[in-house]
């Protein structure tokens, strides 16, 4: 998934100097956002998965009992943006819950960072990609964004340490308990803190996290979506997916093998639809097309047999 991105990088080229002259953050996590949350933009040219986002909050705000106090606060600074100018009534869309533009911020928060990036006089992250991008870079960047560092690593663990995920140490320290890098490499300044996660549990892959980390959590408090662009940020960068696969029921695939899946059933001429890694009715019509032609049980379903029979 980090093609796309790539390209985009390349053809926004030109927008880089203001990009880097309002925040100085690195490219590589905010083209992940920018993937993670819109697919790099196209979601914004789907209408039908558009919303209205005042009528949107509003909807939240009187309807929903435990989004209400969070609808409310969202809504008048919809509100206040539209009030402002940036966009027109009729542009303001977004997600069900207010999420709004390329790199989907709510309200309150493009209140805080939103950056005139183009300037042409509007704070338009719905149309802008420089505005847009900037301003993600602005929030990352006056949350603590350290330029130049890494967000963490992936790391095998040892099994006799596995009382010591979530505890905080130096990554020399950690080296020193047994931590590795599963590609080899050695790590990057000893004395950085880094708190180890584990988040498939034993057995899976490990991940020392730096402070910008938790930066990108300040963008989403999740630890899944700052773990997603991290990683998707590091395959931007060129230096590869993860090593080590996530534990998963056996014969199932991980995200990469879905695009392969896909691009394959296309290059065959099964499949016709966007390759995007979700399995929708055109795919598993596909895929039980060609199981059927393989004389495998016509079920339609993605698996791990299914890619390595095609692989032959």
């Amino acid at each position: 998934t980090a093609g796309l991105p790539r390209k985009l990088a390349h053809k926004h080229a030109p927008t880089r100097p203001q990009f880097d002259r309002l925040s100085g953050v690195d490219k590589n996590p905010i083209l992940a956002i920018w993937s993670r949350d819109s697919n790099s933009g196209a979601v914004l040219t789907k209408a039908d998965r558009l919303h209205y986002v005042p009528r949107a909050l509003a909807t939240l705000a009187y309807a929903d009992d435990r989004r209400s106090k969070f609808a409310k606060k969202q809504l008048v600074a919809a509100l206040k943006i539209l009030q402002n100018g940036d966009i027109s009534a009729d542009g303001m869309t977004g997600s069900w819950a207010g999420a709004m533009g390329h790199t989907q911020f709510i309200p309150t928060s493009y209140l805080l960072y939103a950056v005139d990036a183009d300037r042409n006089g509007h704070r338009d992250i719905w149309n802008s990609v420089p505005d847009a991008l900037a301003t993600s870079a602005n929030l990352l960047a006056k949350n603590g964004w350290d330029t130049g560092r890494t967000w963490g690593y992936e790391v095998s663990v040892p099994a006799s340490l596995a009382k010591q995920v979530g505890k905080t140490h130096t990554i020399a320290q950690w080296a020193a308990m047994g931590v590795t890098r599963p590609n080899g490499k050695g790590f990057r300044d000893g004395s950085t803190r880094a708190v180890l996660k584990m988040p498939a549990g034993a057995g899976g892959p490990g991940f020392l996290m730096t402070a910008n980390f938790f930066t990108i959590k300040k963008y989403n408090a999740s630890d899944s979506y700052a773990l997603a662009v991290g990683l998707l940020a590091d395959e931007i960068a060129g230096y590869g997916g993860m090593k080590q696969r996530w534990p998963r029921p056996e014969g199932t695939l991980d995200m990469k093998e879905k695009f392969e899946l896909q691009n394959r059933l296309k290059t065959l001429g099964y499949y016709n639809g966007e390759v995007d890694g979700n399995f929708g009715s055109g795919s598993k019509a596909a895929i039980s097309a060609v199981q059927e032609r393989l004389g495998m049980q016509a079920d339609g379903k993605p698996s791990l047999p299914l890619l390595n029979a095609l692989r032959r």
